[in-house]
This record gives C-alpha cells, sequence and structure tokens, in this order.
C-alpha cells in the first residue's frame, strides 16, 4: 500500500472517531466530552514532547504537566458548578496562568529520571533555558487545546463542526493541489513539504467552507453573513496553517520529521492536531466578536 493511500485511510479513520465523538457529545452536558478529549490529547501531546529527538530528558512532562492538570481542573470545576465567566475572559485567563504554572521537576524526580535515563541532571544554567522553553511550549500548546472546551460550551456541536472542517479542509486541499502543482517552497528549513500553490489552495477551501458553512451553523442565510463566513474562514485558515508551521518548526528544532509513530503515516498526535493550536482560540475569539450571543 502507497503512503498516499496509508494517510487516506488512517485520515478516514480519524474522521469517523471524530464523527462519533461529534454524536455522542448529544448525549453529554455541553463541554463535558470535550473536556475528556482535549485532556487525553493535551496529556498525548505532552507525553510526545517529553520523547520528541532533543527535547527528551528535559522534564516536560512534569513542567507542562502542572498547568495542563490546573486548566483541566479549572474548567472540570467551572462546567460542575455552572460558572460561566465568558469564552474569551476565561481563554485570556488560560494564557496568562499557564506560563507561570510551568514548574520544574522536584528534585526527588529529577534524580530519579536521570537515573533511570543515564543522563546527568542539567545544569543551572541549562536548566534556565528548558524552563523558558517550557513555558513557550505551555503558552503554544495548552490554551489553544483547551479553548476547544469553551467553543464546545459557547457554540456547541455546530460550533465544533464549523471548526475541525475549517482547520482541516484546508490541509487536504493544500496537500493534493500542493503535491499536483507545487513548485516553489517557502518555508524550505521549517517544513520542506509546503509550497506556495499548496497554501494558497488551502486559503481559498478555507474562504469557500467558510461561506458555505457558517451561514448555516453560527450565523443566518444571507449574502453578508456568506461574504462574513468566507472572511472568518480565510482567518481561521490561516490560523490553522500558521499552528502547522508552528509544530513542523517545534520539531526541527527537536531534530525529528514526526512528533511520534503512534498513528502509524499520520505521524503522531501533535501531527493530526497542528492546525488547531492556533485555529481553536482564534475561531473562538473570532466567533464571539461577530456572532455576539453564541448559538445554544
Amino acid at each position: 500500500m502507497s503512503s498516499l493511500a496509508k494517510r487516506v485511510r488512517m485520515g478516514t479513520t480519524l474522521a469517523v472517531a471524530a464523527a462519533g465523538l461529534l454524536g455522542l457529545r448529544t448525549l453529554c452536558a455541553p463541554g463535558v466530552l470535550a473536556l475528556a478529549v482535549v485532556t487525553l490529547l493535551v496529556g498525548l501531546s505532552i507525553w510526545e514532547l517529553d520523547r520528541m529527538g532533543s527535547l527528551a530528558g528535559r522534564g516536560l512532562a512534569w513542567a507542562l504537566g502542572v498547568p495542563a492538570t490546573v486548566a483541566a481542573l479549572a474548567l472540570a470545576w467551572g462546567l460542575a458548578s455552572g460558572r460561566d465567566l465568558g469564552g474569551l475572559f476565561e481563554l485570556a485567563v488560560l494564557y496568562l496562568l499557564a506560563p507561570f504554572l510551568v514548574c520544574p521537576e522536584p528534585d526527588w524526580l529529577l534524580r530519579l529520571r536521570s537515573a533511570r535515563i543515564a543522563v546527568p541532571p542539567l545544569g543551572q544554567q541549562e536548566g534556565e533555558k528548558v524552563a523558558v522553553g517550557a513555558r513557550g511550549l505551555a503558552l503554544w500548546l495548552i490554551p489553544p487545546l483547551f479553548s476547544i472546551v469553551l467553543i464546545d460550551r459557547e457554540f456547541g456541536t455546530r460550533g465544533l463542526v464549523a471548526l475541525v472542517v475549517l482547520a482541516k479542509v484546508g490541509d487536504n486541499a493544500g496537500y493534493f493541489v500542493g503535491r499536483a502543482l507545487g513548485k516553489r517552497r517557502p518555508f524550505p528549513n521549517v517544513s520542506p513539504g509546503k509550497t506556495v500553490a499548496g497554501c494558497v489552495a488551502s486559503l481559498v477551501a478555507g474562504i469557500v467552507a467558510g461561506a458555505a458553512l457558517l451561514p448555516f451553523t453560527l450565523g443566518t442565510w444571507s449574502p453578508a453573513q456568506a461574504a462574513l463566513g468566507g472572511l472568518l474562514g480565510g482567518l481561521i485558515n490561516l490560523a490553522a496553517q500558521a499552528g502547522d508551521l508552528s509544530e513542523s518548526w517545534v520539531k526541527r528544532r527537536a531534530g525529528v520529521k514526526d512528533s511520534s509513530t503512534l498513528l502509524g503515516p499520520s505521524g503522531g498526535v501533535l501531527d493530526v492536531i497542528d492546525s488547531l493550536l492556533l485555529a481553536a482560540p482564534v475561531a473562538l475569539i473570532a466567533w464571539s466578536l461577530a456572532y455576539g450571543t453564541p448559538i445554544p
């Protein structure tokens, strides 16, 4: 089986799994299933980062696990108590607190890990650099993924469907058009597979999908709403492409091609959800401003 066929098969499997989760979401209170799924994705992403090339052995599991746990517990408390402070406010709090909650491993865990992987503990200067990097990774990973829970709570199943479609439709258009027509590669040192043709095709697909989908999900049909949907779809697509590039940059810094082999030909969890890392918070902000009171 060719690599393309393997990618298509894995993509179809993931799409079916996502559709099943969206179906189950209707049986749960808003945000509950999304919180469970996102917490799992965050945990797997941290697991990948902690084992990713040159990032391995730097204690990222603990450093990122603490803010991720606090974020998950805070959102769980909010859902259980019915406290809704507003999606934009809660997203801002997540971004403000995530880097400050990053903390180094306790001494006993540091000694245990160093002995287990036969690597000496980091020196003070190197440890400070790792701490700065961990704070950046916390900002990059934790608030964006947990913003999906806020989208579920604020915009419901229609918001989740719109997010997944707008974040992923550009991936497929960019991949196939880039393979067929792409020659110029604008990011050779970060993502050598990306081409100008693929990026443009991805953006066009995002605009068309936004114009066709958003008026029937989060808005109401009219030519003005279709134009607004196209604008928002293009914006979310640009954020999705930037998220993809950011994940490629992290992998290049770590010296690996894929975040892991967990999903076979599709790479790891981060390779699949990379477009959501910027698309999800941008969608939450844009939809809150454009559509005002969320549709239940």
